[in-house]
């Protein structure tokens, strides 16, 4: 469902991660982090254009 919301506002889904880690886990979140880091520098800056909030 929030990945339809993204793409509603303008956005794309993959800008979107969700990883389960509790406190026990450190190593579980540093790679959650360092692989959605990763993934969002590929994707590049959000095109200004693409802000749906601008259009209302």
């Amino acid at each position: 469902m929030l990945h339809e919301l993204m793409e509603d506002f303008g956005y794309e889904k993959d800008r979107l991660m969700l990883a389960w880690c509790s406190s026990a886990e450190p190593d579980k979140f540093v790679e959650a982090v360092t692989t959605m880091t990763a993934h969002i520098k590929q994707l590049g800056p959000i095109a200004a254009d693409s802000y749906a909030w601008q259009s209302a």
